[in-house]
């Protein structure tokens, strides 16, 4: 399996670091190759961010665009497919998370020097000897596919995966067996309870669909239990999966909430969030704190407000549109490797404002219950 956290060293790209610096990519690139078009103090600063950060040097991805800029002849570029897996045809547009993605790709590609074709493989008029014969005309040899969630897409384009060069974006799939680059969902759950049990939650709740759970190998759950199972917490709550488009869903989730009474509750859509926030209250009165596994830009929760994971599913993007490159320059056929990115915790103050109630209402309760000293 290719890591991006292998050796306990999360991925780190150039863009982070010019991010970080307040400069271009571009200046970045040269004060690492020690270019004299950048002034030393400033290739000082990179390199001194480089290695804060944890910067390594993509020597595969360095060789290959060396070799590419050496090999290039007029204004040829090479144009890479961007499929669309969903059932949306706008789904680049109109998904919450689907347009971080394609921004990421396109910004990558145009480093990279690719031009991209979209495709929507849902489309009518489409199937995969059209494309097949589309893509070789246009001497597309790979691509990347993102919001693959169709069952049909994967049996009626299979040979697609077999021919072409795939790299796929943040949904696990076992056949065909592509290239997958994607935020590690387990680490994803598991980071975020054991930051909730050490602020003092001790009844975390997930509500997440059993499917979504599915498409990513059961590692939202798996990371929600693992991270139980560690802090010891004894009395652990089972994930609520129902499917957020059941007619019976903010009913059976209101009665799971009463039932269960957590004390945090983490959760997918924001649709979720927002029903929580609004409709449902602590035995107190209190609004539960809850916390989302993605910022996914779908609820009314403000920014100030939010917590929860960011996926960095832009990085996601970006070290796919690599992978591909990697790819596109190797003789050997797909082999289905991993590349997982980790993610981030964010935490408000109305969070943190949550958990210091809630540990006080419990010191209060230990207190009232302990024998009194004679």
């Amino acid at each position: 399996m290719n890591n991006a956290e292998s050796s306990n060293r999360e991925y780190v790209s150039i863009r982070r670091i010019a991010e970080k610096l307040g400069i271009s990519k571009s200046a970045v690139s040269l004060a690492l190759k020690d270019s004299p078009r950048i002034k030393k103090e400033t290739v000082l600063r990179v390199k001194k961010a480089a290695e804060e950060l944890g910067y390594r040097k993509n020597s595969m991805v360095s060789n290959m665009m060396s070799h590419m800029r050496k090999s290039s002849v007029g204004n040829f570029r090479e144009t890479i497919a961007l499929l669309n897996g969903n059932r949306d045809k706008n789904a680049f547009k109109n998904h919450s998370t689907l347009p971080i993605y394609k921004k990421s790709v396109m910004k990558e590609a145009a480093e990279f020097g690719y031009n991209i074709d979209e495709f929507w493989l849902l489309d009518p008029i489409l199937n995969c000897k059209k494309l097949s014969s589309i893509m070789r005309a246009r001497g597309i040899r790979g691509g990347i596919i993102m919001g693959h969630t169709e069952d049909c897409v994967f049996k009626s384009y299979a040979k697609i995966w077999s021919d072409f060069k795939i790299v796929s974006v943040g949904i696990s799939v076992h056949n065909p067996a592509y290239e997958l680059v994607c935020s590690n969902q387990f680490e994803v759950s598991r980071k975020a309870v054991e930051r909730l049990v050490q602020l003092g939650f001790r009844r975390p709740a997930i509500v997440v669909d059993k499917d979504i759970d599915y498409l990513v190998d059961g590692r939202f759950y798996g990371g929600f239990f693992s991270a139980l199972y560690d802090a010891d917490i004894k009395e652990r709550i089972d994930p609520f999966g129902e499917s957020i488009n059941s007619p019976t869903y903010y009913l059976n989730l209101q009665k799971f909430i009463e039932r269960e009474n957590p004390d945090v509750i983490l959760y997918m859509f924001g649709k979720t969030g927002d029903f929580i926030s609004k409709y449902l209250r602590q035995k107190d009165g209190s609004k539960y704190p809850i916390a989302q596994l993605e910022r996914r830009n779908d609820g009314k929760i403000s920014a100030r407000d939010w917590s929860g994971m960011e996926q960095n599913n832009d990085i996601s993007a970006e070290f796919a549109v690599r992978r591909l490159a990697a790819l596109l320059n190797m003789p050997s056929p797909n082999y289905g490797p991993t590349t997982l990115i980790p993610p981030t915790w964010v935490e408000s103050k109305l969070l943190l404002s949550q958990a210091r109630r809630i540990a006080e209402k419990r010191a209060k309760e230990a207190k009232k219950h302990s024998p009194i000293k004679r």
